[in-house]
């Protein structure tokens, strides 16, 4: 089983802990979709959804995730939030909704009102305009408390963790999951080993 996030990110070791967590933040969005793909999952990803824009020469603000239930084909747009050593580890856990306050841009907002009138929204998957049923929030780690009062107090469909997407991941042996953290790792330690001048990095 791999050791839980608060395990890994939140430890004695303040500058470690930040390091890590920005290092993971680069690849942890490749974990959902190695999720997503996996036949055990209960959703496939359809790619990034972007809300439409709000002004002729705006953008549009595009979210992380469209996922479609294997259950029952509704589709939910996904935000991730995996603010793992963030203002003092405040946002690691899932624990009330409150939290959720400290997301304020305003692709987040868009995605909050989605969740409370999801025919409202106009949203274009791969350039598509797309119909969807609800918001799906992925959190690093929940509690179940934290999980539960976000999901009444929000309206959204699902609130997932990251945590128990890896733990997942790791159970059904996911090739694709462990090629993406063997070559992550190996990368770093390619990255390392070349700056202290004992790897196969060109030298200048």
């Amino acid at each position: 089983m791999p050791a839980a996030l608060q395990c890994l990110f939140q430890t004695d070791n303040a500058a470690r802990d930040k390091f890590l967590s920005r290092l993971f933040g680069i690849f942890n969005e490749k974990i959902v979709r190695c999720w997503c793909k996996d036949g055990n999952a209960p959703y496939v990803d359809l790619g990034r959804p972007t809300f439409k824009k709000e002004q002729p020469r705006g953008r549009g603000k595009t979210l992380d995730f469209t996922f479609r239930s294997k259950a029952d084909n509704r589709i939910y747009i996904a935000e991730m939030k995996c603010w793992l050593e963030y203002e003092n580890y405040k946002y690691l856990t899932l624990n009330e909704p409150e939290q959720l306050r400290g997301c304020d841009n305003e692709a987040f907002r868009l995605f909050l009102k989605a969740a409370k009138e999801p025919s409202q929204a106009t949203v274009t998957v791969n350039s598509k305009p797309q119909r969807i049923d609800g918001c799906i929030l992925v959190w690093g780690r929940c509690s179940e408390q934290g999980r539960t009062r976000t999901i009444a107090e929000f309206g959204f469909h699902d609130v997932l963790s990251l945590e128990d997407i890896i733990s997942s991941l790791a159970n059904w042996n996911n090739q694709e999951f462990l090629k993406l953290l063997e070559d992550r790792r190996a990368w770093t330690e390619y990255l390392f080993s070349g700056l202290v001048g004992t790897g196969t990095a060109c030298r200048l």
